[in-house]
């Protein structure tokens, strides 16, 4: 599953806090999020996951692309 920049900007602001990062920190949750979402094959055209070891913040993917991080308890808009 591929990871867009807009979600490892998410993931950087709201899972770790950071505001702010370089393209190097971007590249590298690209690669960390690739990595945990590697085995992950949708069987819908928009899913969420949970992000394993973030209980509290879920993946939104679309066309096997995650496209942004939000908190679990946030709905997501379209």
């Amino acid at each position: 599953m591929k990871v867009s920049i807009h979600a490892a900007e998410r993931f950087l602001e709201r899972v770790m806090s950071k505001t702010d990062y370089t393209c190097f920190d971007i590249n590298m949750v690209i690669a960390y999020l690739e990595k945990v979402f590697q085995d992950v094959v949708p069987n819908s055209c928009n899913k969420h996951f949970v992000i394993p070891g973030f209980q509290n913040y879920k993946a939104i993917s679309r066309q096997n692309t995650i496209i942004t991080i939000i908190p679990k308890g946030e709905k997501h808009v379209r």
